[in-house]
């Protein structure tokens, strides 16, 4: 029977819990890096793995330590939280473009109403008054010009009594138009902040990957692949059986 420990295999997702929205490279090469960090941490393998500086000579930053390792697969586990983070900023920004739609309509039904209302005074005695309204006009061909004229009008109707235009009403396209406004900021705060998260995910694990990479060099020279015992400590850290590790 061989004396080789026995990793302790790597813990199950959580029942109901969602998957981790890596692609499946990124996912491979996590789970790979976590799998070796917790064979390194085995106390039989980690004492061999590890580099104890000369007397007087501080340690260089490729040693391998326990809290390097110990580090790298938190930092699993923070890769695997900034794709929980980033889904989720960009799924909000799918509901900010939901709410953009929502406060356009809004903002175009009341435009309506009051361009309906000028017709009812101007279009019989002074039809040159209804382009002041946007009437005749796209005014949707793009945001900017819809909250141009959402903002002439709420201006032009100061002056131009039309019925039922009230100061309430008035001040219900005002804040249609500032709604709308804010839909875009938001958007753009949401778009912004899912490609921070995932910019900060693909750098971390870069550099996770960087350190399960140097345990492996280390085991690569720890258990050559030239004696044949080794080749049951080999499979645990991912070596080659037959050749060094290349990376």
């Amino acid at each position: 029977m061989s004396d080789t420990p026995t990793p302790s295999p790597t813990p199950a997702p959580e029942p109901g819990a969602t998957p981790s929205p890596l692609n499946q490279a990124q996912l491979a090469s996590l789970t790979k890096t976590e799998e070796i960090c917790r064979v390194a941490l085995i106390p039989a393998y980690l004492a061999q793995l590890v580099t104890e500086p000369e007397p007087g000579e501080e340690a260089h930053e490729d040693d391998i330590t326990e809290a390097k390792i110990t580090s790298a697969l938190a930092d699993c586990n923070t890769v695997r939280n900034y794709s929980g983070e980033a889904v989720s900023a960009t799924t909000e920004k799918v509901l900010l473009t939901q709410k953009e739609i929502d406060t356009k309509d809004q903002l175009e039904e009341i435009i309506h109403f009051i361009q309906a209302r000028a017709r009812l005074k101007h279009y019989a005695k002074n039809p040159g008054i209804l382009k002041d309204y946007g009437i005749g006009e796209n005014i949707t061909v793009s945001r900017a010009v819809l909250e141009q004229y959402a903002l002439a009008i709420y201006q032009k109707t100061a002056t131009d009594k039309l019925s039922k235009v009230t100061t309430a009403k008035r001040q219900e396209l005002f804040d249609a138009l500032d709604a709308y406004k804010g839909s875009q900021t938001d958007q753009g705060t949401g778009q912004s902040t899912a490609s921070q998260l995932r910019g900060s995910r693909d750098n971390l694990l870069k550099t996770t990957v960087a350190q399960r990479m140097k345990i492996q060099f280390a085991a690569d020279a720890e258990w050559p692949h030239t004696t044949p015992g080794n080749h049951p400590i080999r499979m645990q850290f991912q070596l080659p059986a037959n050749r060094p590790f290349v990376g």
